[in-house]
């Protein structure tokens, strides 16, 4: 039995006739490398396709004034993602006055998978309500390779509904998967010039070590450099 993994992009979905649907895929030659073989030798054979985008396209909320998000995120020492305590009010508490309820809208974001997915599988995403208490570990077994039909059948619901419901379950994640990724960034940006001025003063003090120094030579060959200086 042949088997091919690959990435790839959706070309193409088009309908023909008699109810049947062809579908092209693009993917690079030398990423697919010698299992062309294998892909060829499927050619007029049924085969089972599971395709899942690379992105987690998900909403946040925004004020429409502001253009700012209703909830913001913040990372602590440990890269635990919180949810930010609100900003103050402005003129409005400072008077007394009721704020005025801000219009809401949705603004379409995405973010890779691969992000998400390691947000998840390091421990770091939270329970989420309307989610089952052990849906991250879900998720985690099909990050690592398990099927969809399986874990439909170990949850007992159809394999549409637990793609329904991982898919959910990423996009709900994806805000503080993405404040979480803009941390572990930060602390490498911030860990390199740190090792680069370790390094550099390491270097200056080998620098220092090597040259000699004319008060730790010994008493004869100092006398000598005296006398010669007269």
């Amino acid at each position: 039995m042949s088997f091919v993994n690959f990435d790839g992009s959706v070309k193409k979905v088009n309908h023909k006739p008699k109810g049947v649907t062809e579908l092209v895929l693009e993917i690079s030659t030398k990423d697919l490398g010698n299992s062309i073989q294998n892909l060829a030798e499927m050619i007029d054979n049924d085969v089972r396709v599971e395709i899942e985008s690379d992105v987690v396209r998900y909403n946040v909320q925004i004020n429409a004034h502001t253009e700012r998000p209703i909830v913001n995120y913040q990372v602590d020492q440990s890269g635990v993602v919180h949810i930010a305590e609100p900003e103050p009010e402005q003129l409005e508490a400072e008077l007394g006055l009721p704020a005025e309820k801000p219009q809401i809208e949705e603004k379409p974001m995405e973010i890779k998978r691969e992000v998400v997915d390691q947000f998840i599988q390091e421990g770091m995403a939270p329970e989420q309500e309307g989610f089952p208490e052990n849906m991250a570990d879900i998720v985690k077994q099909r990050i690592e390779g398990e099927s969809y039909r399986k874990l439909a059948s170990e949850l007992e619901m159809s394999s549409g509904a637990i793609v329904d419901l991982i898919n959910d379950y990423r996009a709900a994640v994806a805000p503080l998967a993405e404040k979480w990724w803009d941390w572990k960034e930060d602390q490498v940006n911030e860990a390199v010039p740190m090792q680069k001025d370790e390094e550099a003063a390491e270097d200056e003090k080998g620098s220092e070590d090597s040259v000699p120094d004319e008060y730790d030579l010994p008493k004869d060959d100092q006398k000598d450099k005296e006398d010669g200086a007269a």
